[in-house]
């Protein structure tokens, strides 16, 4: 990210200090004590989606890493972190800028607005559910909005993406070469743009996997219009398109896990749940992420040998008594992230979304049979991407496609196809990885009722606790149309859940 566009950020906060708090709906007003205009790049720049660095504790959730402090005497509550919120400030803040991109005449801030319109919206209903939409943004007009269902979200956001990716079209064709300020992504390459969303479309309607034969969404339908028309649907086509964001040691750009956080280094091993399936796969990713364990070292001194043998590696479970857990990290059982990958301000970039990912997505579907691509080019062309992201070499590559890995069809192969989305979603791309899991059952956690609290994760987040008191009628009312009662438990199965 340039100084330039961080300048614009800390600029955008003075401004808009206000914007970026949470409201509920009576404050979707104007309010007079903010600047009456402001560049629309400003407030793209803080609406941008955010990636999550590796090792938060957004991948612990999933299963990735294990945090086991010396004193540690409590396992991962995995039973926490499920209370939804509305995020209205940024609905705000999308229509002033569409407001002001209007205004300055920059239509292209206001397109790109349908999607990040559609994306909150997506991110909000696929926790919770039915959610308000076609009344959140009224304000005063109507301070309790009624709730829309998945369905309709679903929808009308799908909707959106698409008008998003035709309407950039339409301008790039009438205005080639033009750029916008304030994308920490792209360098404002409207192009690049434009695939992005037609890769996060893909992202969502694999999403919908249990709705692919609903005709009112239409998930094959577009899943094939948009793999099957390349020109009126560009997507990425490398590493070189991921939308990631590149560490650097500055304050305030530093990746999470670094010097300037001793404590990081002692505390961070990697759980079973991921080690044992490269383990188990003889995946050449395992000796580029994790260190082999300290007992492992201890008894071959030739570190060569120890690095490439698979068995010199273990993790976490992460479903054990936290007491044993840490006796054992003492006793050097456990692998620690490669420590000259990832003990540095840099660590490794953080991925919103990756040309591996959409490949991935591909071959799901087109071994689910929603459009006539080649699943197995777009299974290879994934697992490749992943794969060079972290440097393996091309040789060991062709190996694990050809011999270890490669494509297979039936059953067994989408099961494939499932773990090597969650092996390349490892320490990157936010929540994608759980919401897979979620939808498929692919890989299987590991829990402890005894130490985690559950046997398997909720399936949904609880609706702000202020709805039963801002919004009461609304709230109830969407409660009893999805369950049945006025109970908002957090294993109610909602609709793009249900087979």
């Amino acid at each position: 990210m340039t100084k330039n566009i961080i300048f614009r950020i800390t600029l955008m906060v003075f401004l808009l200090g206000s914007l970026v708090s949470c409201l509920d709906y009576e404050d979707l007003r104007e309010n007079p004590n903010e600047p009456n205009s402001v560049p629309p790049s400003l407030i793209f720049t803080t609406l941008v989606p955010g990636a999550t660095g590796s090792f938060s504790d957004t991948y612990e959730k999933m299963q990735y890493h294990l945090w086991i402090a010396t004193d540690n005497v409590f396992s991962p509550n995995f039973n926490n972190g499920f209370g939804g919120s509305f995020d209205y400030s940024t609905l705000r803040n999308i229509i002033q800028m569409t407001k002001e991109a209007d205004a300055a005449g920059a239509p292209a801030y206001a397109i790109i607005g349908k999607f990040l319109k559609a994306r909150m919206y997506i991110e909000m209903t696929r926790r919770m559910g039915d959610i308000p939409m076609s009344e959140a943004g009224l304000g005063a007009d109507k301070p309790q909005p009624k709730y829309d269902t998945q369905k309709s979200v679903y929808i009308q956001s799908l909707d959106w993406l698409d008008e998003a990716n035709s309407e950039l079209a339409t301008f790039l064709n009438a205005n080639p070469g033009v750029n916008i300020e304030g994308d920490p992504y792209y360098d404002g390459d409207l192009r690049q743009w434009q695939k992005l969303i037609n890769a996060y479309t893909l992202r969502i309607l694999l999403s919908l996997s249990k709705k692919e034969n609903d005709p009112d969404v239409n998930v094959k339908g577009r899943f094939a219009n948009i793999v099957n028309n390349p020109d009126t649907y560009p997507l990425l086509t490398g590493l070189e398109d991921n939308a990631q964001l590149i560490y650097s040691n500055e304050d305030g750009f530093r990746q999470t896990y670094n010097p300037d956080q001793a404590v990081y280094r002692d505390a961070v091993v990697y759980a079973s749940t991921y080690i044992d399936l490269l383990k188990g796969k003889e995946d050449p990713r395992l000796m580029k992420v994790a260190d082999p364990t300290q007992d492992a070292l201890d008894a071959n001194p030739i570190e060569a040998e120890v690095r490439a043998d698979y068995n010199a590696y273990a993790g976490a479970d992460i479903s054990g008594a936290a007491t044993e857990n840490s006796a054992k990290k003492l006793d050097g059982d456990f692998s620690f992230p490669n420590f000259d990958k990832y003990w540095n301000y840099v660590g490794q970039p953080g991925v919103f979304m990756s040309y591996w990912e959409q490949e991935l997505h591909i071959a799901e579907g087109a071994h689910r049979g929603w459009a006539a691509v080649d699943a197995k080019l777009h299974y290879d062309n994934g697992v490749t991407a992943s794969m060079e992201f972290y440097s393996v070499d091309a040789s060991e590559i062709t190996t694990y496609l050809t011999n270890k890995q490669p494509y297979v069809t039936g059953a067994a192969g989408l099961t494939r196809i499932l773990e090597q989305k969650y092996l390349a979603f490892a320490e990157n791309t936010d929540h994608e990885s759980f919401f897979t899991t979620r939808r498929t059952g692919v890989p299987t956690y590991l829990f402890s009722s005894e130490h985690n609290s559950i046997t398997r994760y909720p399936v949904r987040w609880t609706y702000p606790a202020s709805e039963d008191l801002d919004n009461k009628s609304n709230y109830r009312a969407a409660l009893r149309a999805q369950f049945g009662a006025e109970v908002d438990d957090r294993d109610q199965i909602i609709w793009l859940l249900k087979d």
